[in-house]
């Protein structure tokens, strides 16, 4: 497509998807194992696996954008400058990895009767540990989820992105298609897990209020940016909400995120409320399936539709003006 920003690929669009959707799923699945406890065990646990797998191919499909893609897996490199972003943020996700591969080693029965055999003691612990770990977990997810959007913040030069806002929405779409996540994990472990009502009618509370606020702070970002273009900086802000709501990548907009992503999980989900649970959870299923394509989808059009600012034309602009 012409006229759409081609530097950031293909690669960080769905790093910022999957690491989203991990930490969201991360907290969606705590929710699920504090409420629901051994009830819920094998939808816990996976759950916070696919969390570590979304999280991990992320990182390398991040790493792969790189011109030498081997240099940033040196960690004493890309781990050591402690005034760039990139370095928190690897930092952060690095420790989400390893707090959410420990809940899951003491959320699992085989893996923990496996590390009881090597330390004595330790299958007492588990209870305890699991929660701590849990509460670790939720925080680092969170700064997982924010992070997303901060490193597209700290891009300079790109007013689309350089507002503190886009952490406000991809914080929220992750939470979003984190809990989709676990419903799909829950939908596939329905006939062996027996998931109570008052933790379904959370998850979908959790929905209802998700998509709301991101609805919300999609709109306050589009109508932040489609103000009058007095400088160089403004005419690209205007140009790219105009991209997103009614150029090339309205149809992908529209279709795929307002209509796909945020309208059908809500209304999926006030229907969870009604219906009976057989159908309640294939109706969930589908919302959660709808927030996923729009989560992704979202991730893609904001990338491309960046503009950079030209300062110096603009300047100019307003000389000949």
């Amino acid at each position: 497509m012409e006229g759409l920003q081609v530097v950031w690929g293909w690669q960080p669009a769905l790093y910022l998807f999957l690491g989203g959707m991990g930490a969201g799923a991360f907290v969606a699945a705590m929710i699920v194992y504090f409420r629901e406890g051994e009830k819920c065990r094998g939808t816990a646990v996976v759950s916070v696996l696919a969390a570590v797998v979304c999280l991990v191919v992320g990182l390398l499909l991040l790493l792969s954008e790189l011109i030498t893609p081997l240099r940033g897996m040196m960690m004493w490199q890309s781990f050591s400058n402690f005034t760039s972003w990139m370095t928190f943020g690897a930092w952060i996700v690095f420790a989400a990895v390893v707090v959410f591969v420990l809940v899951a080693v003491c959320m699992g029965k085989r893996s923990s009767a496996l590390v009881s055999k090597v330390w004595k003691g330790f299958e007492g612990l588990v209870p305890k540990l699991a929660r701590i770990l849990g509460v670790v977990g939720v925080a680092l997810g969170l700064c997982v989820a924010a992070y997303t959007g901060i490193l597209l913040m700290s891009a300079p030069g790109v007013p689309l992105w350089n507002t503190p806002l886009l952490p406000c929405l991809f914080t929220v779409s992750a939470l979003d298609t984190g809990v989709a996540l676990v419903e799909v994990v829950a939908f596939v472990f329905r006939k062996k897990e027996d998931m109570g009502e008052g933790t379904a009618k959370i998850l979908e509370i959790a929905v209802v209020a998700l998509v709301v606020l991101e609805l919300a702070v999609l709109a306050l970002l589009l109508t932040s940016m489609l103000g009058e273009a007095d400088t160089a900086v403004a005419a690209a802000a205007a140009q790219s909400a105009s991209i997103l709501v009614e150029g090339q990548l309205a149809p992908f907009f529209w279709g795929l995120v307002v209509a796909v992503g945020l309208a059908l999980p809500l209304v999926a989900a006030v229907l969870a409320f009604v219906l009976k649970s057989k159908k309640a959870g294939i109706t969930s299923l589908v919302g959660a399936i709808g927030a996923m394509v729009g989560g992704c989808t979202l991730r893609f059009i904001i990338i491309l539709a960046g503009l950079h600012a030209d300062p110096v034309m603009g300047a100019v602009a307003v000389l000949l003006g």
